[in-house]
């Protein structure tokens, strides 16, 4: 039985060991976050690092500029549409969990994750191609949204503030404190830039959607080099990434280059547990979804369709199947 778990955190593990996650490199040169062509719909969890790593094995198609494109789609997907994948491209392996009857044999190359009497939960595998791969693809079209990342963010913020949350600025350090539910960063003119403001604002705005009287995900042991710290961490990076694609506010060069420290914690929760990847990115995008969602209520109606796009176009990832009798 294929072990897919311990195959995506070996493959995310030695992206981090290389030097830089791929949820950050991958997300700034794509400009956007990853989505099914034929769909529209932005990939979820998980896929969306998975992709990430996938961008450097298209970025070969591109040409001189070295970006490539957010979309995708699978061999079947491309032969719908009467499309040829380039010869020599290199597919990238997503995944999607699916419930089954027990009565269905499993694939090889699938991977059971909790089953009960009458079903099984099982990790299906996919190939997909990136749309700089396709032949015959048409250009991918220039976006036009009247809401601006800068605009974005700031509606994000507010939205927040109008759940209660304090953001302050000042001091030289940024954070989260739980129990005053305060947000604190530098002054705006004290970063290198306006997108490593936003990125480091919208990484503890990440980490407030944990409180109590919001999503409710933050441990009281979560203390500085504990593993809970570490895990929570990588929620507040992934989303935090997301949510910087989702606006089209690319990660400034100080935070991609940053966070050694970080890294050796991830690394180091990442080899212990093949789960907690998965985990995190399924948690990172639940609190994207809770950025979006408020940061909305503060939208400009006339805009909502837009912003509807603009901001944060992912469909809310329901919690961990629970069953009767299934565990994971």
């Amino acid at each position: 039985m294929a072990d897919i778990r311990a195959q995506v955190t070996q493959r995310i593990v030695e992206a981090i060991e290389a030097g830089v996650p791929p949820w950050r490199k991958g997300w700034t040169t794509t400009g956007g976050l990853h989505y099914n062509e034929s769909s529209g719909k932005p990939y979820r969890g998980i896929n969306q690092i998975l992709l990430s790593l996938g961008s450097a094995n298209a970025m070969a198609f591109d040409g001189p500029q070295g970006t490539s494109d957010p979309r995708w789609m699978t061999l079947k997907q491309a032969n719908a549409k009467g499309l040829k994948i380039m010869k020599g491209a290199k597919a990238t392996q997503i995944v999607r969990m699916v419930e089954v009857e027990q009565s269905t044999p499993t694939p090889e190359g699938d991977e059971v994750l909790a089953e009960d009497k009458e079903k099984r939960l099982v990790m299906k595998t996919f190939h997909v191609f990136n749309g700089s791969q396709v032949e015959g693809l048409e250009p991918l079209p220039p976006k036009e949204c009247k809401v601006q990342p800068v605009e974005a963010a700031d509606a994000i913020v507010a939205g927040m503030r109008a759940t209660g949350l304090t953001v302050l600025h000042g001091g030289n350090a940024a954070a989260y404190f739980e129990k005053a539910d305060t947000v604190r960063v530098p002054e705006r003119e004290d970063f290198k830039s306006t997108e490593d403001y936003y990125a480091t604002l919208l990484h503890e705005l990440s980490h407030s959607t944990g409180a109590e009287k919001r999503l409710k995900r933050l441990h009281r042991s979560s203390i500085f080099g504990s593993s809970n710290y570490a895990r929570e961490e990588l929620v507040a990076e992934l989303c935090a990434a997301m949510t910087c694609a989702g606006i089209g506010m690319p990660m400034g060069p100080t935070i991609i280059g940053s966070h050694a420290s970080y890294m050796a914690s991830w690394l180091q929760c990442l080899k212990a547990d093949k789960n907690a990847i998965f985990v995190a990115a399924g948690a990172a995008e639940r609190a994207c979804e809770y950025l979006r969602e408020h940061a909305l209520v503060v939208a400009p109606k006339e805009d909502a369709a837009n912003d509807e796009i603009t901001l944060l176009d992912i469909e809310a990832i329901a919690a961990a199947p629970t069953r009767r009798g299934m565990t994971l």
